[in-house]
């Protein structure tokens, strides 16, 4: 786990959303292409969970509102959902922290999905609580399967980017040092 001054952040969150804002209009773009219509992968969940594991920072929850807030131009979900869900994983990363090393591809791509369900898990609830109904919930639940599929199957490879972007030691996606 890293930490990072305070005058790095800036920068280095403007690049990361910079990359975000790419990769949705990408998304939003070239899937529909390929008929590919009902789907929108969703590249927030994977910074948000980078930042979680690699970043140790007061700031975080501000990052994850930042990083919401320019997910939600791609979508016609709010940046509020997303945001709850986003400060209550990084707290369950923070208690999990201690448990999980990161020492391979298999490992980052098994973790990723784990908590790319408990994310779904969170904005389930909280649509149910808006709704009232299961019906969404259930719809969303056969779109969110192939796409926690591909974003797991892509998270080595994003981690490795934004470890560049954010000065990450090659290290345990925790900070392990050994």
């Amino acid at each position: 786990m890293m930490r990072i001054r305070s005058r790095e952040i800036v920068p280095r969150l403007f690049i990361t959303i910079l990359i975000l804002i790419v990769l949705e209009v990408m998304s939003s773009a070239f899937l529909p292409l390929f008929g590919i219509s009902k789907y929108m992968i969703p590249f927030n969940v994977l910074i948000v969970l980078f930042l979680g594991f690699k970043l140790e920072n007061p700031y975080l929850a501000l990052m994850i509102v930042a990083v919401q807030y320019f997910h939600s131009i791609f979508t016609i979900e709010g940046w509020e959902m997303g945001t709850i869900a986003g400060v209550l994983i990084c707290i369950i990363i923070s208690y999990l922290r201690d448990i999980l090393h990161f020492t391979s591809s298999i490992v980052t791509i098994l973790v990723t999905q784990m908590f790319q369900f408990i994310w779904f898990v969170i904005l389930s609830s909280l649509l149910y609580l808006k709704l009232g109904s299961f019906d969404y919930i259930v719809e969303k639940f056969w779109r969110f399967i192939p796409e926690s599929i591909v974003i797991s199957l892509v998270a080595p490879f994003f981690f490795s980017v934004l470890d560049k972007v954010w000065g990450v030691r090659d290290e345990g996606l925790m900070g392990d040092r050994s």
